[in-house]
């Protein structure tokens, strides 16, 4: 059923850290520029706080994890305000839930308040990554191990369950891994805004 409601249209990638996350959101951002649409993009926001010396990984606390998930709020109520069409979120509040919990235990308050804030402001497409290929060097996480890569996974499964969470795991690719994820997630927004273009429509012009 095509998007009709006057928010953007949000999507969220979402998994454990070196999995190309925020290159596949680049990607499927410029595909949707492309046909025309107004896209607002935004990268993990660890890693600007990780420029600012706030801890992450093993030595974050629980103000500096706060701080990181209401800046990832703050950006994605940004893109709503903006009016864009179409918002892309370089992970959501729930997989940055994940990290805050492996360091600081599970928080109830937050993960009510999360609840809530998605009822309220809904991702309309939460696409999982799955961890295929070696883990990606991002200059911020990948020091760290493929134990703690795997952790994270199995944790923001596990949240994704307790929490009913809506979302859906990318194939695993049989040919170039991002470029067949993009062009799902492009295809799939463009028939949700009620823009599809036929697939032979599309040859022809190439």
């Amino acid at each position: 059923m095509p998007h009709t409601k006057k928010r953007p249209y949000k999507i969220s990638l979402i998994s454990t850290h070196g999995t190309g996350k925020t290159t596949l959101c680049y990607e499927v951002a410029a595909e949707l520029k492309k046909r025309g649409l107004k896209v607002k993009v935004f990268s993990e926001i660890a890693a600007s706080a990780f420029e600012q010396g706030i801890p992450i990984n093993e030595t974050t606390t629980l103000p500096a994890q706060m701080y990181i998930m209401m800046q990832h709020i703050t950006e994605e109520l940004r893109g709503a305000l903006r009016g864009y069409q179409v918002v892309i979120c370089d992970r959501s509040v729930f997989d940055n839930l994940a990290y805050l919990e492996r360091r600081c235990g599970e928080q109830t308050f937050l993960r009510d308040f999360l609840r809530n804030y998605a009822e309220k402001f809904p991702y309309a497409a939460i696409y999982k990554l799955p961890m295929v290929g070696e883990l990606m060097d991002d200059g911020i996480r990948n020091a760290q191990s493929v134990e703690f890569q795997a952790d994270i996974y199995n944790r923001l499964n596990t949240l994704l369950s307790d929490m009913k969470i809506e979302h859906r795991t990318l194939p695993t690719p049989t040919t170039e891994l991002r470029r067949e994820w993009a062009d799902l997630i492009v295809r799939e927004t463009m028939e949700a805004l009620g823009l599809a273009v036929p697939l032979a429509k599309e040859k022809a012009v190439v």
